[in-house]
């Protein structure tokens, strides 16, 4: 991330600082919902949860991550940004990182026009590019892994924390601060 010129060393290290935090507690979250879901029946997950699809598949992500859904727009390249990272854009007058999750997944391809920007907000701005965004999901059941053959393209991203079973299936649910936290720069 490029903090402002205007940003202290002070504040730098508090924002790292709560950074590290949230991952932490994100990755406690992550534990205690296996955990739940080894103890037998399936656990439901409260709230709303956004289905995204990306590269011919299907994720959840936390709605209270989600500060909007626009139309792709122009996006300004951002030199030496590592490959899933498109670039930067102005969200209502404020800096956003593209992130191409079809990249994450090791997949190529120019995105279609119609193509949306899932709008993050955290410790920064962070707008994912999705092919389209579904539905919203109510409580999915959290479950212990996917079923035979069900396996998932998002296992090897580090943005999974687990699987959930809606009407339309198993979907990975996508881990927020994960999400916030990609590397812009190798």
């Amino acid at each position: 991330m490029v903090d402002s010129p205007s940003m202290t060393a002070e504040a730098q290290a508090r924002r790292a600082s709560v950074q590290k935090r949230l991952a932490l507690l994100e990755e406690e979250v992550v534990r205690l919902r296996r955990e739940l879901a080894t103890l037998g029946e399936a656990q439901r997950l409260p709230g709303l949860f956004l289905t995204v699809e990306v590269a011919g598949t299907t994720a959840l992500l936390p709605v209270e991550a989600v500060v909007e859904v626009v139309r792709l727009v122009a996006i300004e390249p951002l030199p030496a940004a590592q490959p899933h990272v498109l670039g930067t854009m102005l969200y209502r007058g404020t800096p956003a990182v593209v992130v191409d999750l079809a990249a994450m997944l090791r997949v190529r391809r120019e995105p279609d026009l119609d193509a949306h920007l899932v709008i993050c907000s955290g410790p920064r701005t962070v707008a994912l590019l999705v092919d389209r965004v579904r539905d919203l999901v109510e409580s999915p059941l959290l479950v212990e892994g996917a079923g035979e053959g069900e396996g998932t393209s998002w296992d090897g991203t580090g943005l999974m924390a687990g699987l959930c079973r809606t009407p339309e299936g198993i979907r990975p649910l996508l881990r927020a601060s994960a999400v916030l936290a990609i590397p812009e720069a190798p």
